[in-house]
């Protein structure tokens, strides 16, 4: 039996399968395993059948399946406790990439310390099984391990902090695990740590979808950015995130523009332009139609300019019903009026064809001329 056989690996049928991008997304969110080879994407990574021997199990072996980028993590935590890896660890198949977290991250990048990673292991646990029934107790548990931990390893702190912010959303503490996760923000800062672009984000991005990322922690967020990274690098970062937690579900926050200027400025960058891109990714995103008025009023201007030069953003916005503004008279006005500046209320009347659309179609006498329904968008409305 080799390695594959003894994990119980099962994979689809039609292994090898083209699958299109939306597919593949969905699976891996879900925790589906897919057949070696299914994607590219930069969130799915290897899964690896690692086996492991030791003197005490005599011919048996220890068999885990484990993602590539937590393979080494697990090479060395199991080091540890005296087992030794063979030396195949064959790939069979593809899972949603995880960030390290902790004690992996800490193994991997600091090896040398990760036995003040590891002594803790069994209190993260004990402390884990608390934070259900006795919340303050997990809470003050997890600040004394990590006083400890700062004083030998201060570099620890982020991983170990998020670590505990997960312990409190596994059952819904969204305040436990923001507090803890603003901790681990606040280490990095006291400590002077270097920081991994590309892990923060994720991270930023996982807690933001659990609800747990607080307006403050991203208001924060801005400045260190524009602290650390020079401008036009602080930006790119900025927006990325930005983009990333609207399509993961989260509609942008109130003061997401004025943030957004601050960095803009100072990157040297044309603003007309640079936040009317911005814009078009934003509202591309379903959870647009949930952005704050506060949005919708400082992008007033950005959405009439983009709608100028990108005509398909006219469609978008008569999909919208915005649920971020009140049903009030004044609130209607200022919706309408923003789509007669953008020009969306051509498509209705068929005085305009929306972006590509051809001459001539059918659609009734309720569609205007490029086949935009007004009668269903009024029926929306109402």
């Amino acid at each position: 039996m080799n390695a594959t056989e003894a994990a119980g690996v099962r994979t689809p049928a039609r292994e090898g399968a083209a699958q299109d991008d939306a597919t593949v997304a969905a699976l891996l969110e879900a925790g589906a395993l897919l057949p070696p080879g299914s994607t590219a994407r930069e969130d799915a990574d290897t899964l690896t059948v690692r086996s492991y021997t030791h003197a005490a199990l005599g011919d048996r072996s220890v068999v885990r399946l484990v993602p590539g980028t937590l393979g080494e993590a697990e090479d060395l935590a199991l080091d540890f406790l005296g087992l030794v890896r063979d030396a195949e660890a064959p790939e069979v198949g593809q899972v949603r990439r995880e960030t390290l977290g902790f004690p992996a991250w800490a193994l991997v990048n600091d090896p040398a310390n990760g036995h003040h990673a590891l002594a803790l292991v069994k209190d993260v646990e004990r402390l884990a099984r608390q934070a259900k029934s006795r919340p303050g107790t997990a809470k003050e548990g997890f600040e004394q391990l990590g006083e400890r931990l700062g004083r030998a390893v201060p570099h620890f702190l982020p991983t170990f902090y998020e670590q505990a912010a997960r312990v409190f959303l596994q059952y819904d503490n969204t305040t436990y695990a923001a507090a803890f996760f603003g901790k681990a923000r606040d280490a990095e800062r006291v400590h002077a740590l270097a920081v991994d672009e590309d892990r923060q984000r994720a991270v930023f991005l996982e807690f933001a979808f659990a609800g747990a990322l607080t307006v403050k922690a991203l208001k924060q967020h801005v400045k260190d950015l524009a602290d650390r990274l020079d401008a036009s690098e602080a930006w790119a970062q900025f927006r990325q995130l930005a983009v990333e937690r609207c399509a993961a579900g989260m509609p942008p926050y109130a003061s997401l523009p004025q943030d957004a200027r601050v960095l803009i400025k100072a990157a040297g960058l044309p603003r007309v332009e640079t936040e009317g891109d911005l814009v078009a990714d934003l509202v591309a995103s379903p959870a647009a139609v949930r952005a704050p008025a506060s949005f919708w009023t400082a992008y007033r201007a950005a959405l009439a300019d983009l709608a100028g030069r990108r005509p398909a953003v006219r469609e978008r916005l008569l999909e919208i019903m915005p649920a971020g503004l009140d049903r009030t008279i004044e609130s209607d006005e200022f919706w309408l009026a923003l789509l007669t500046e953008c020009g969306a209320d051509r498509l209705l009347t068929g005085e305009d064809e929306p972006d590509g659309a051809g001459h001539g179609e059918a659609g009734g006498a309720e569609r205007g001329a490029g086949g935009v329904d007004a009668a269903g968008w009024l029926g929306r409305w109402a």
